[in-house]
């Protein structure tokens, strides 16, 4: 049979327009092999404070997180806390901000804002699998952080798992499939009855410590939770981030973006292969400070055995500015703000 020049023209554009849709299907999380892995059998690297970006005292990270997700990075810590603590109601779901302890220090907006972003992320990248975690550090109410989801566009991508380390997870593939590729924590207040789909970390997950000052002091024991019954069963994070500490009559912790080069490199290879040791098998998360400085990424693809994607080379290291006043500023604003807690709550 012919075909006139018009219709193999009009093929060949349509191969092109095709051919993107049926190589990103193949991919999982941009590589092919690990589509067939269940979600509990792949490393993922997690930003610490993922929205704390730019040159503020409290920043964790240099850049903002759709550039994390387009490097690579599929698991963003945050951290919920309202701005105002004489906010009863947890159905305004514009009230729950992205704030680094405390909003005076750091304040990334409405949580709403962010999810919007992930969710036009996850719209435009339908072959990747993201986690969030949040770290409930008033342990607020679950309804303000149901709020915030609910109205955003990250609903339909939520993934319900159950609160046991009976249940298998999918594979990448298969949340893939589903559409359901979104996994979500919360470290305290989860109430599972209410809301399935934010899971308590704590029933699936330990960590280990993430208190640390001290560049050769990183360990593998468990932080949280205390004596989990069945360790052997959970997944695991490795906190391999760094504080500094300044003292102002009191101390006052911050994150080390100076050394976060060295800290992401063998500290970070150190580290990880104690606890694949310990815990006789790679970890499932690794949490980083500024996660682009070192050899954070190409680790985690090492681990999974996979070659690292084309946007996650590192960069090289940029002197921060600590800023002592702001570090007293905010330090005198967080007294003052858990003396309110406290008298909110009596």
């Amino acid at each position: 049979m012919a075909y006139s020049s018009v219709t193999v023209l009009f093929l060949s554009l349509a191969l092109l327009l095709v051919a993107p849709a049926i190589t990103q299907a193949t991919l999982c999380n941009g590589h092919e092999s690990l589509c067939e892995r269940r979600y509990d059998q792949v490393t993922y690297l997690i930003t610490h404070d993922s929205y704390a970006y730019g040159n503020n005292v409290a920043a964790t990270q240099s850049e903002p997180i759709i550039q994390q997700l387009n490097r690579g990075v599929r698991g963003l810590k945050f951290s919920a806390v309202l701005p105002d603590i004489s906010i009863t109601n947890k159905n305004d779901p514009r009230s729950l901000h992205l704030c680094h302890t405390s909003c005076s220090i750091l304040d990334a907006g409405s949580a709403v804002d962010t999810l919007n972003q992930i969710g036009a992320w996850l719209k435009e990248n339908p072959g990747e699998v993201v986690s969030i975690f949040w770290n409930n550090l008033y342990n607020l109410d679950i309804g303000h952080l149901a709020a915030a989801y609910e109205a955003s566009t990250v609903v339909p991508y939520i993934y319900t798992h159950g609160n046991n380390n009976q249940q298998q997870w999918p594979s990448l593939q298969e949340m893939i499939e589903s559409g359901k590729r979104l996994v979500n924590f919360v470290d305290a207040g989860a109430d599972t009855s209410k809301t399935p789909w934010l899971m308590d970390e704590f029933s699936l997950v330990f960590e280990t410590p993430y208190d640390n000052t001290n560049i050769n002091a990183f360990n593998c024991s468990i932080d949280r939770p205390r004596d989990p019954p069945s360790a052997d069963t959970m997944m695991y994070v490795v906190n391999h981030f760094l504080y500094g500490v300044i003292e102002l009559g009191f101390q006052i912790k911050v994150p080390q973006r100076d050394k976060a080069g060295e800290t992401n490199g063998n500290s970070l290879k150190k580290h990880v292969d104690e606890c694949s040791e310990t815990f006789k098998r790679k970890p499932n998360y690794i949490e980083v400070d500024f996660y682009e400085r070192g050899s954070a990424l190409e680790y985690v693809a090492q681990l999974n055995g996979v070659q690292p994607l084309p946007s996650s080379t590192s960069s090289s290291p940029k002197k921060a500015i600590i800023d002592e006043k702001s570090a007293v500023d905010a330090a005198n604003y967080e007294l003052n703000r858990l003396r309110s807690l406290g008298e909110h709550q009596k």
